[in-house]
């Protein structure tokens, strides 16, 4: 009887035992898991932060050098045709009234030196644009759609909200500003499109960009498979992978395609002036 009751009791602690032992194993299992999770976590979020400064790096370089060469068109290119310009002004002065040739020559000469001006002053307002960092995004993109219908049989509509935009950091605003450049670009170049809408809107959470089109269309789906990569549609996810925007590309009724950009507004704005935009200022001036 005695020997039975030791036997149970020592069942009973080797129960307790294994429980205790299997608890304390799932136990470590789950925090080993835990643990293991919380650094995988960690480890991405290092690797996504990693990756978003190398684009932001990248991005930046790239406005840099854009800067860089809008500034040398300005000031080498521009100074040197506005002297080749003042040189042949006083040349075609010492020509004859009889050399009507020389003369014809001259003013042909004259008037494509004025126009490599202007193109080299329309360059470099495209490499920079300057009026993005004077008076908004309004102004900016009411600005580029005006070129681009100049001597086009293109229609470009745009709505820029029922109130006006408030300033945004040169960051997001840039970024706007580049990302309806380059849908805009490619509607026109990939599109076969004659209309162009364009959109602007904020509210308490997003600046909303609408870029839509009439032209042929293209398959969302193979836009999130990468196929039209060659669209410049992989700089534009760059772009708002670093501001934590996102967007959405939709066939339209009419045949055409949509897209829309959302980017997430920034709570603790700054009433301070954006940081200048200009080419030609290489430091920033505090006035």
């Amino acid at each position: 009887m005695q020997d039975t009751e030791q036997m149970k009791w020592a069942l009973l602690i080797g129960t307790l035992a294994m429980l205790m032992m299997a608890f304390f194993v799932i136990s470590f299992v789950l925090f080993y898991q835990k643990r293991r999770f919380e650094e995988e976590k960690k480890l991405s979020e290092i690797e996504k932060n990693h990756s978003r400064l190398l684009l932001d790096t990248a991005l930046n370089s790239e406005e840099t050098e854009r800067r860089r060469i809008a500034q040398d068109l300005h000031d080498d290119i521009g100074t040197m045709l506005s002297l080749t310009k003042l040189s042949l002004n006083q040349l075609g002065k010492s020509i004859g009234e009889n050399s009507e040739k020389d003369e014809l020559i001259m003013k042909k000469t004259q008037s494509l030196v004025e126009e490599t001006i202007l193109h080299v002053r329309r360059i470099t307002r495209e490499l920079v644009p300057t009026t993005l960092e004077r008076f908004g995004l309004t102004e900016a993109i009411d600005e580029f759609i005006h070129k681009l219908e100049e001597g086009n049989n293109l229609t470009i509509t745009f709505q820029p909200g029922s109130e006006e935009l408030p300033r945004q950091g040169q960051k997001i605003e840039l970024t706007i500003y580049r990302i309806m450049q380059e849908l805009v670009n490619n509607a026109i170049k990939h599109a076969n499109c004659t209309k162009i809408d364009i959109s602007l809107e904020m509210n308490e959470e997003f600046i909303g960009l609408r870029v839509s089109d009439n032209g042929i269309g293209f398959d969302p789906e193979a836009v999130k498979d990468g196929h039209l990569a060659g669209l410049g549609l992989l700089g534009i996810e760059s772009r708002l992978a670093i501001v934590n925007g996102s967007v959405q590309y939709s066939k339209t009724g009419n045949g055409g395609s949509t897209a829309l950009t959302l980017i997430p507004v920034v709570s603790e704005m700054s009433n301070s002036k954006p940081e200048p935009l200009h080419p030609f200022r290489r430091e920033r001036v505090n006035l």
